[in-house]
């Protein structure tokens, strides 16, 4: 199993010091690999969580409320709207935000001073043991008032538009905002899933058939979906239909 990336973010440096060796320690006690990072504030995590390769990578973040400019319920706010699939714990003083917490589909929200180091423990290796039962089953979206996680598996294809991606599942779809670059990093493990196109990502196990003709993949939901010229060797061959 890959490290796991955790994400430490409080404004008070004694707070992250003690955080940082209690993470240290369940990494030593249960024998997970884990690399941390910190940030002094909120305002810096969201600069650094632009970067596609970092939002996608990071599976746990630790979060203060109270800080100074962007406070800790509107940071992971905008990170659940830009699509951040991770593990959010609230790790604060204050108690009057634990509501907010299922909002933005917190797992968890530790009070500073109050809560034992043995729950905290036990708070972080209970979230560990979900990221690893979570890698490669579900994901979750999120657009303006509604949250949607979905099982990988049922993923037909993704559509992207500007920067609308639509995501066609079952029966269903779901619209949000990203990018094919980070809709490729949270799949870049999943061997199933490959880019066709400019605007257009897929899954072969959902291909019912290439038209050779028509240069086009029909789906088993029925969707058609037009192969760009570089990507029709790699699909034939991955799909063992020949050169």
């Amino acid at each position: 199993m890959k490290p796991l990336k955790i994400a430490l973010c409080d404004d008070d440096a004694v707070e992250r010091a003690y955080f940082y060796e209690m993470c240290k320690k369940v990494k030593e006690q249960e024998n997970f690999q884990i690399k941390l990072k910190e940030y002094e504030s909120g305002d810096s995590l969201l600069i650094d969580f632009q970067d596609a390769k970092i939002s996608a990578t990071v599976d746990i973040v630790l979060l203060d409320i109270g800080m100074p400019g962007t406070n800790g319920v509107e940071v992971a706010r905008e990170l659940r709207q830009e699509g951040f699939q991770g593990t959010i714990i609230f790790v604060t003083k204050s108690e009057r935000h634990w509501k907010t917490a299922f909002d933005v589909e917190a797992f968890n929200y530790i009070i500073k001073d109050k809560d034992t180091e043995k729950r905290f423990t036990n708070v972080l290796i209970e979230a560990i043991q979900k990221v690893k039962d979570r890698r490669g089953r579900s994901l979750l979206f999120s657009s303006i008032g509604e949250t949607r996680r979905i099982d990988i598996a049922s993923i037909s294809h993704f559509e992207i538009s500007n920067n609308t991606v639509c995501v066609y599942y079952g029966r269903e779809t779901f619209e949000f905002t990203s990018t094919m670059v980070k809709i490729e990093h949270l799949l870049s493990d999943n061997q199933d899933f490959m880019r066709v196109g400019r605007s257009h990502l897929l899954s072969i196990s959902h291909v019912e058939r290439y038209d050779e003709k028509r240069k086009n993949a029909v789906m088993e939901n029925g969707s058609i979906i037009p192969i760009g010229r570089p990507y029709i060797k790699k699909l034939k061959e991955t799909m063992g239909t020949g050169k």
